[in-house]
């Protein structure tokens, strides 16, 4: 791209400041450049007028163009970004890697869920952690675009594990709180990548 690559903000370098380890740092200053390209683009406007702010309960939107919704979600040296008609809309990408998921589906899921992921893990053992991080990024994209992420509780998005693997379903209903949220899946090489819209 070039020069058509704008400067990071005062704000964004502030961010970037924060982080410790120069490999995390630097795939935050690409990604928050990026995103911000990425959104112009689609938007047909510069890429220095696109302005964020957050709500209270920290959820991104877009000061100069209020009627978009939007959500940024990052994972190793990827970003997601997905635009929104003004329905919430919420993004969550994860780089699938080894971690210990049967600790973290206590944290994640309802004993029920737990129970139907945990038969779906004996019976698919060599898809186990795709599933995991396809469950991961349902859940995540669905609380993003409630608009309070992690704080609502994962638990408190139920994910019907069946078609998680083998035939996955790249489109499914979520209903929470009163609202059915259609979420689209799918994977790009090891990467999962989820994106949940709120329905009128």
């Amino acid at each position: 791209m070039g020069d058509a690559i704008p400067p990071i903000r005062e704000e964004e370098a502030a961010r970037v400041a924060k982080l410790v380890d120069e490999g995390a740092a630097s795939r935050l200053r690409d990604s928050l450049v990026c995103a911000r390209v990425m959104i112009a683009e689609r938007l047909g406007i510069r890429a220095d007028e696109v302005r964020f702010a957050r709500s209270d309960e920290g959820a991104p939107r877009l000061k100069n163009v209020p009627e978009r919704s939007v959500s940024v979600s990052r994972s190793g040296g990827w970003t997601l970004v997905a635009l929104g008609d003004g329905l919430a809309i919420g993004a969550d990408v994860e780089l699938m890697r080894d971690l210990n998921w049967r600790a973290m589906l206590g944290m994640v899921s309802s004993e029920p869920e737990a129970a139907a992921f945990l038969a779906l893990a004996k019976n698919e053992p060599e898809q186990t952690l795709r599933a995991f991080f396809t469950l991961w990024t349902i859940k995540e994209a669905v609380l993003k675009a409630t608009g309070r992420g992690m704080r609502a509780g994962a638990k408190s998005v139920q994910v019907p594990v069946e078609g998680l693997v083998r035939d996955p379903h790249p489109l499914r209903e979520i209903h929470m709180a009163g609202v059915t949220y259609t979420v689209w899946s799918g994977w790009e090489g090891d990467v999962a990548l989820s994106v949940a819209v709120a329905r009128d």
